[in-house]
């Protein structure tokens, strides 16, 4: 293993454990057994190294969710899928629930950051996947942007506010039924 991804692996580990305002470039440094000089040849400073690992956690969302995409008969299914793919993905990640719970407990401005960048970038996905439907004339004309935060949003709500006993399986069924039905006849 390079000097780089001792850097990387010690970083996410440490971040993991204690999320990032705990974290200093010395202990990383010290962890990954190189000097701070090292870290910042490989990056800025702790910012770009935490959004790094954002990043890397998108990445390894993104190519289930485009096999998804791909293997779907249709818009709402594909959606119903990646959804329940990504809130299981972001609940079970380690590094996402600490940030999480780093936000919650102390109010962590960086962790909110982090968290938001990490919202968008999946309401920018869905977004995109909105568009290209109404391009493609599978779905009607709506506000793609609107849409995607409307449909994110309400699965995040249910899947970290909801306060009875949560069947994943269900409830996205329901979300899925509303979506394709509506509420009303």
């Amino acid at each position: 293993m390079n000097k780089k991804e001792m850097v990387i692996e010690k970083a996410r580990e440490l971040f993991t454990k204690y999320g990032y305002k705990k974290v200093s470039m010395d202990e990383i440094a010290k962890e990954a057994n190189v000097t701070k000089k090292t870290i910042y040849t490989y990056f800025k400073d702790k910012d770009s190294m935490f959004q790094y690992f954002i990043l890397e956690e998108l990445e390894k969302m993104k190519a289930p969710l485009e096999e998804k995409k791909k293997k779907s008969n249709s818009f709402i299914e594909f959606v119903s899928e990646s959804l329940y793919y990504v809130l299981t993905y972001r609940k079970n990640s380690a590094l996402i629930s600490a940030i999480v719970k780093e936000g919650n407990q102390e109010k962590e401005a960086k962790a909110s950051d982090f968290l938001k960048f990490y919202d968008t970038e999946i309401i920018n996905y869905i977004e995109d996947s909105i568009k290209e439907e109404i391009a493609s004339g599978n779905i009607k004309k709506c506000d793609s942007r609107l849409t995607a935060f409307i449909i994110y949003k309400v699965y995040i709500a249910i899947m970290f506010e909801y306060e009875s006993e949560l069947d994943e399986e269900k409830v996205t069924k329901e979300i899925t039924s509303i979506l394709k039905d509506g509420l009303f006849n």
